[in-house]
């Protein structure tokens, strides 16, 4: 079941990955949790992964737990409203498929997004206005005892592209209460995903957006105006398309990603006094989303 040595860049979207020194993809709930006390035992730092749409490997000294495998979904009616129960290895465009084919509210600004419910989850992924916490009213996750714990939302705390998790433990499931909308969606739907077609480099391996927007400003413009749209460190660079979109034109490397962020950051800082924050998390060495070494 533990892998060592994986290679990680075939489990990110931009294809750029150092290795792992353990890899896992647990089926069920006893191999989570064997995976989980294998690395709290040798003080392994632990990294969480979703579909890896927002996330640059360097060499990773920990374990990766990778949670593809866990793809339950259900689904309750009541009326106008769904119930919705979706493990964290669902993919997000499963749940925007079912609500666009339902004509729920909400989910169908998310498309696009390469994640799994999981990471949406536990970055609060948004889009157009929504954000995944608006409809969601509970959390099953496994904290780091190894012990099951069930959450409603207002036991949580929710805020832009950020949330509790990893730091309460790995999220299993997510349940959303959706209304039908009352109107017809579609067409915003067809707006908002030619709008990601014509302004996101959708035909490169990406990781999505790369700074998160500071207060008041867009991260993509600021961009813009210090030159960075187009800037290129070896294969990487940021998209033609979008300043705020990192593409991988062949071979990247996890430095070539330091670099270009490195210098992004200072012509930003210089230029407006903003201290732009990573939205793609950086993860090499001993550092991790998820469990750290005390």
């Amino acid at each position: 079941m533990l892998i060592k040595n994986l290679d990680l860049w075939p489990y990110t979207t931009i294809r750029i990955g150092g290795k792992a020194l353990y890899f896992c993809e647990p089926k069920d709930l006893e191999e989570l949790k064997y995976a989980i006390f294998f690395a709290l035992d040798k003080s392994l730092p632990i990294f969480i992964l979703g579909r890896g749409s927002n996330t640059i490997f360097g060499d990773f000294e920990g374990l990766v737990i990778s949670m593809r495998k866990f793809e339950g979904f259900g689904v309750k009616r009541e009326g106008d409203l769904f119930h919705i129960t979706a493990q964290a290895g669902v993919l997000l465009s499963k749940l925007v498929s079912f609500s666009l084919k339902e004509g729920l509210e909400g989910f169908y600004r998310l498309v696009g997004f390469p994640a799994t419910v999981g990471g949406a989850i536990a970055m609060n992924a948004g889009a157009f206005g929504y954000e995944m916490s608006e409809h969601l009213k509970e959390v099953v996750f496994l904290d780091w005892e190894g012990k099951l714990q069930r959450a409603r939302k207002e036991e949580l705390s929710f805020s832009y592209r950020s949330s509790p998790f990893p730091d309460l433990g790995f999220v299993l499931a997510g349940t959303f209460a959706a209304p039908k909308a009352k109107r017809d969606i579609v067409e915003e739907y067809k707006v908002i995903r030619e709008k990601r077609a014509s302004k996101q480099p959708l035909n490169l391996p990406t990781c999505g957006s790369t700074f998160k927007n500071p207060p008041g400003h867009f991260a993509g413009r600021l961009l813009e105006e210090v030159g960075m749209k187009g800037y290129r460190v070896g294969d990487v660079a940021f998209s033609e398309k979008h300043a705020n979109f990192l593409v991988n034109l062949g071979r990247g490397t996890y430095q070539d990603v330091v670099k270009i962020i490195q210098e992004a950051k200072r012509r930003v800082f210089e230029s407006f006094g903003i201290s732009l924050e990573e939205e793609v998390r950086l993860i090499e060495s001993g550092c991790a989303y998820g469990r750290k070494v005390q």
